[in-house]
């Protein structure tokens, strides 16, 4: 079959290998259907993070069941499924905590051996463990596009918005406006936020983030976003920060911007090295941060949210190209604006 595989720093390549097979009675074979470039992979091209050569990537997928074990009960052949893009089995502490991205028997597809070993999405056919813990079946009425981001960048959203702790009411400021970002903004109207504010370097993002419904957009470009904020809630500050992005300087700028008292949540991911951040002021203005890696369990939510006309984030899809022009798909995404180190 063929598969995009991580050749070396800097290149991916189209090759052809072994259609994988089912190895554990919990496994599933998924003919892929329609798979997705992320951030994390541009980020392995670019070696921040380590994956053997050879190992095919992509975590963000949607296929048909072609093959089960003979333990697998929530899905079966011909059904069409979401993928995760974790791996979970379901029984161990984490996963029973409700941290499916910690399981302990579990990883990431598509991120080397490092994390988990599980052969990626980018390919023809893909193996997936405990499967019932880690597919999601598509409802009929939704298509392909309204359910690939389900698995990895919505789920994502969705998890900022819940560690925002968003009220009825709220005013929210997302720092970031690429795919995460966006997908957050998406997210944070279904838990009532009164005004949402988008803060990014690139006016295409922020056009989108406007057909998307925020309220407010902030070119940091032009202008200081703190500022901006304030001067948008009377001084007082959003409710809600949120870094979709991954760098220091927007950190310390959601925790200027945000009130006191307020929440930050923080889905972005840094690069190595240490953060520095002031105790004394989150301590002072009785701060709270929460952050962590996308958590899937609430796939099969969205799913319904998305059945049911409530969340609709396909204007994200801008290009479609067979799996035979993977190599192009790579050179297209690292050559838009604001890609090239691999931001979400």
């Amino acid at each position: 079959m063929k598969a995009v595989i991580f050749e070396k720093i800097g290149s991916v390549k189209l090759a052809e290998i072994s259609k994988p097979k089912l190895l554990n009675p919990d496994d599933a074979l998924v003919k892929i259907t329609s798979t997705a470039i992320c951030g994390t992979d541009l980020h392995i091209i670019n070696g921040n993070i380590p994956v053997e050569e050879d190992f095919v990537i992509g975590h963000e997928a949607v296929g048909i069941v072609e093959e089960i074990g003979n333990d697998v009960k929530k899905v079966k052949p011909n059904d069409r499924v979401v993928v995760s893009c974790t791996v979970q089995c379901g029984f161990c502490v984490n996963c029973r905590r409700g941290v499916a991205a910690l399981c302990e028997k579990g990883g990431i597809f598509g991120c080397g051996k490092a994390r988990g070993g599980f052969a990626g999405a980018q390919a023809e056919y893909m193996r997936v463990p405990y499967a019932d813990m880690v597919l999601e079946p598509i409802p009929d009425n939704i298509s392909d596009d309204e359910a690939l981001f389900v698995g990895d960048i919505l789920s994502t959203g969705y998890m900022a918005a819940e560690n925002g702790c968003i009220r009825p009411g709220d005013i929210v400021a997302i720092f970031g406006s690429g795919p995460v970002g966006l997908c957050t903004l998406a997210c944070a109207k279904l838990f009532g936020a009164s005004k949402i504010i988008n803060v990014d370097l690139l006016d295409y993002r922020l056009e989108e983030a406007q057909r998307l419904g925020a309220d407010i957009v902030i070119n940091a470009n032009n202008t200081d976003p703190v500022e901006e904020i304030k001067n948008a809630t009377k001084g007082r500050g959003a409710d809600v920060t949120i870094e979709a992005i991954g760098d220091p300087k927007t950190l310390q700028a959601c925790i200027n911007s945000v009130r006191g008292g307020g929440n930050i949540s923080i889905v972005g991911v840094f690069p190595p090295g240490v953060v520095e951040i002031s105790m004394k002021e989150m301590l002072i203005q009785n701060l709270t941060i929460k952050m962590g890696l996308v958590n899937v369990i609430n796939m099969g939510k969205l799913l319904t949210l998305i059945m049911n006309g409530k969340l609709d984030v396909t204007s994200l899809i801008t290009h479609r190209l067979d799996l035979d022009d993977a190599e192009d798909a790579y050179h297209i995404f690292q050559k838009v604006p604001g890609r090239a180190q691999g931001n979400t």
